[in-house]
Protein backbone atom coordinates (compact mmCIF):
# COMPACT_ATOMS: atom_id res chain seq x y z
CA UNK A 1 0.00 0.00 0.00
CA UNK A 2 2.79 2.96 -1.23
CA UNK A 3 -0.43 5.12 -2.36
CA UNK A 4 -0.96 7.85 0.19
CA UNK A 5 -4.32 8.39 -0.11
CA UNK A 6 -5.33 4.69 0.06
CA UNK A 7 -3.30 4.59 2.76
CA UNK A 8 -5.25 7.46 4.36
CA UNK A 9 -8.68 6.22 3.76
CA UNK A 10 -7.73 2.76 4.94
CA UNK A 11 -6.62 4.04 8.18
CA UNK A 12 -8.99 6.61 8.86
CA UNK A 13 -12.06 2.82 8.04
CA UNK A 14 -9.91 1.05 10.50
CA UNK A 15 -9.94 3.59 12.83
CA UNK A 16 -13.58 4.23 12.85
CA UNK A 17 -14.56 0.23 12.86
CA UNK A 18 -11.78 -0.58 15.96
CA UNK A 19 -13.37 2.60 17.67
CA UNK A 20 -17.37 1.25 17.20
CA UNK A 21 -15.66 -1.71 18.49
CA UNK A 22 -13.92 -0.63 21.42
CA UNK A 23 -16.77 1.67 22.67
CA UNK A 24 -19.47 -1.02 22.08
CA UNK A 25 -17.26 -2.88 24.41
CA UNK A 26 -16.95 -0.34 27.29
CA UNK A 27 -20.48 0.58 26.97
CA UNK A 28 -21.16 -3.24 27.31
CA UNK A 29 -19.30 -3.65 30.26
CA UNK A 30 -20.62 -0.98 31.46
CA UNK A 31 -24.07 -2.05 31.31
CA UNK A 32 -22.84 -5.50 32.88
CA UNK A 33 -21.42 -3.88 36.26
CA UNK A 34 -24.58 -1.67 36.14
CA UNK A 35 -27.36 -3.56 34.72
CA UNK A 36 -30.53 -1.39 33.45
CA UNK A 37 -34.04 -2.00 35.88
CA UNK A 38 -36.23 -4.97 34.11
CA UNK A 39 -38.79 -3.39 31.71
CA UNK A 40 -36.99 -0.96 30.01
CA UNK A 41 -37.08 -0.93 26.55
CA UNK A 42 -34.03 0.79 25.32
CA UNK A 43 -35.65 2.07 21.59
CA UNK A 44 -38.18 3.37 23.54
CA UNK A 45 -36.97 7.05 24.08
CA UNK A 46 -38.91 7.87 27.05
CA UNK A 47 -37.51 4.68 28.85
CA UNK A 48 -33.89 5.79 27.95
CA UNK A 49 -34.99 9.50 29.38
CA UNK A 50 -36.25 7.79 32.48
CA UNK A 51 -33.55 5.33 32.75
CA UNK A 52 -30.52 8.15 32.45
CA UNK A 53 -32.39 10.20 35.07
CA UNK A 54 -31.77 7.34 37.46
CA UNK A 55 -28.35 6.31 36.65
CA UNK A 56 -25.21 6.66 39.07
CA UNK A 57 -22.49 8.98 38.03
CA UNK A 58 -20.36 5.62 38.13
CA UNK A 59 -22.48 4.37 36.08
CA UNK A 60 -22.79 7.04 32.96
CA UNK A 61 -19.14 7.38 33.14
CA UNK A 62 -18.79 4.62 31.08
CA UNK A 63 -20.18 6.49 28.26
CA UNK A 64 -17.23 9.15 28.14
CA UNK A 65 -15.02 6.42 29.29
CA UNK A 66 -16.28 4.54 25.84
CA UNK A 67 -15.85 8.12 23.69
CA UNK A 68 -11.98 8.64 25.20
CA UNK A 69 -10.71 4.70 24.40
CA UNK A 70 -12.37 4.19 21.43
CA UNK A 71 -11.14 7.40 20.52
CA UNK A 72 -7.85 6.57 21.55
CA UNK A 73 -7.31 3.21 19.95
CA UNK A 74 -9.35 4.30 17.09
CA UNK A 75 -7.08 6.92 16.22
CA UNK A 76 -3.78 5.11 17.11
CA UNK A 77 -4.93 2.30 14.30
CA UNK A 78 -5.83 5.11 11.60
CA UNK A 79 -2.62 7.16 12.62
CA UNK A 80 -0.10 3.66 11.89
CA UNK A 81 -2.11 2.49 8.90
CA UNK A 82 -2.24 5.76 6.98
CA UNK A 83 0.92 7.40 8.49
CA UNK A 84 -0.70 10.35 8.90
CA UNK A 85 -2.21 12.35 12.20
CA UNK A 86 -4.88 13.53 9.76
CA UNK A 87 -6.28 10.16 10.26
CA UNK A 88 -6.36 10.10 13.52
CA UNK A 89 -8.19 13.41 13.85
CA UNK A 90 -10.71 12.48 11.65
CA UNK A 91 -11.92 9.25 13.87
CA UNK A 92 -11.76 11.90 17.16
CA UNK A 93 -14.27 14.01 14.77
CA UNK A 94 -16.37 11.44 14.01
CA UNK A 95 -16.34 10.18 17.65
CA UNK A 96 -17.23 13.93 18.49
CA UNK A 97 -20.12 14.33 16.12
CA UNK A 98 -21.75 10.74 16.94
CA UNK A 99 -21.98 11.45 20.34
CA UNK A 100 -22.97 15.28 20.31
CA UNK A 101 -26.01 13.74 18.28
CA UNK A 102 -26.81 11.30 20.91
CA UNK A 103 -26.22 14.17 23.83
CA UNK A 104 -28.69 16.57 21.59
CA UNK A 105 -31.37 13.92 20.75
CA UNK A 106 -31.15 12.26 24.66
CA UNK A 107 -31.14 14.10 27.98
CA UNK A 108 -28.15 13.40 29.56
CA UNK A 109 -26.35 15.18 31.91
CA UNK A 110 -24.66 18.30 31.35
CA UNK A 111 -21.65 17.40 32.46
CA UNK A 112 -21.26 14.76 30.07
CA UNK A 113 -21.26 17.79 27.33
CA UNK A 114 -17.45 18.50 28.47
CA UNK A 115 -16.52 14.74 28.17
CA UNK A 116 -16.93 15.83 24.32
CA UNK A 117 -13.14 17.05 24.39
CA UNK A 118 -11.81 13.54 25.42
CA UNK A 119 -12.04 12.51 21.68
CA UNK A 120 -9.87 15.14 20.78
CA UNK A 121 -7.26 14.61 23.77
CA UNK A 122 -7.42 10.62 22.91
CA UNK A 123 -6.43 11.48 19.03
CA UNK A 124 -3.93 13.85 20.45
CA UNK A 125 -2.03 10.76 22.73
CA UNK A 126 -2.56 8.24 20.01
CA UNK A 127 -1.01 10.63 17.64
CA UNK A 128 2.11 10.37 19.85
CA UNK A 129 1.69 6.91 20.19
CA UNK A 130 1.64 6.27 16.58
CA UNK A 131 5.07 8.32 15.93
CA UNK A 132 6.45 6.62 18.71
CA UNK A 133 5.76 3.23 17.30
CA UNK A 134 6.94 4.15 14.31
CA UNK A 135 10.09 5.42 15.33
CA UNK A 136 10.94 1.99 17.10
CA UNK A 137 9.03 0.22 14.17
CA UNK A 138 11.71 1.63 11.31
CA UNK A 139 15.22 1.10 13.13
Amino acid sequence: MNNPIVRLIAGILAGVVVQILVTMGVQLLGHSLYPPPAGIDPMNPEHVERLLATMSAAALAFVPASWFLGALLGAWVADVIARKALAGWVVALWVICASAYVLATIPHPAWMWAALLLPALAAWIAQRLAKVGQATWTR
